[in-house]
């Protein structure tokens, strides 16, 4: 049997063997990806760096398949060149916020130079950035961090985006960085969707992130 040494990299990102290869998708879930240039696998070999479960998702993503009995072939992913893919690929725990969030959701005509993530406040004030795409770092407690976390698949890799709500709050959160006129662009063209905007959801995210004075007049002034 070939022998396998295993070089964990610490932090955000993938973690990786010499030749399987353990990329995050949400949270501490992760899809091993095996070395493209490895073209067939014995099944054995397989289970004796991964568990029962992580063999069968890669069965079921298609990223194995079987050519015969014990044996199997690897898919590799397409690759993605896609800005909010590559950071979220780079920041496991990252979540896509502000105005790249913004810009997702059709909230905002900006088009941002950088891609801006929200990280834990805790332990990740001195990471490494990517040579590209540029990023821009903000930061949330732990109490707040998840709150309007949702995961969209972009070139069916998954990517962790705040949703509408959390999007409108930040920009009062952040007011001295964004600019009164750009927040109350993307407070406009949020609610001008009457069939998406949710105000009960959007006062109460403005409680929990302590932004209610600025959201309950702005929609009072809206909805008159």
């Amino acid at each position: 049997m070939e022998k396998f040494l295993c070089i964990f990299i610490v932090g955000y990102g993938i973690i990786k063997t010499e030749k399987i290869y353990y990329e995050f998708t949400t949270g501490c879930e992760y899809m091993p990806i095996l070395d493209r240039n490895v073209k067939t696998w014995r099944k054995k070999d397989l289970l004796a760096h991964m568990t029962d479960y992580k063999f069968r998702q890669l069965v079921k993503a298609q990223r194995l398949s079987r050519i015969q009995h014990g044996i199997y072939i690897f898919s590799p992913a397409k690759e993605s060149d896609n800005d909010l893919v590559l950071i979220q690929q780079f920041y496991s725990q990252a979540i896509i916020s502000m105005f790249s969030a913004a810009d997702f959701h059709g909230l905002t005509t900006m088009i941002p130079r950088s891609v801006q993530i929200t990280l834990p406040s805790q332990g990740a004030r001195c990471l490494e950035k990517p040579k590209y795409p540029r990023v821009e770092y903000f930061f949330a407690g732990r109490n707040i961090i998840d709150l309007g976390c949702e995961v969209h698949k972009i070139d069916d890799y998954p990517v962790r985006i705040y949703n509408r709500e959390r999007v409108v709050c930040d920009m009062f959160r952040y007011l001295r960085r964004v600019g009164q006129d750009m927040a109350i662009e993307v407070f406009k063209n949020y609610m001008r969707d009457k069939t998406r905007r949710n105000l009960d959801k959007l006062v109460d995210y403005a409680r929990q992130l302590r932004v209610y004075k600025y959201i309950s007049h702005y929609v009072e002034v809206y909805v008159g």
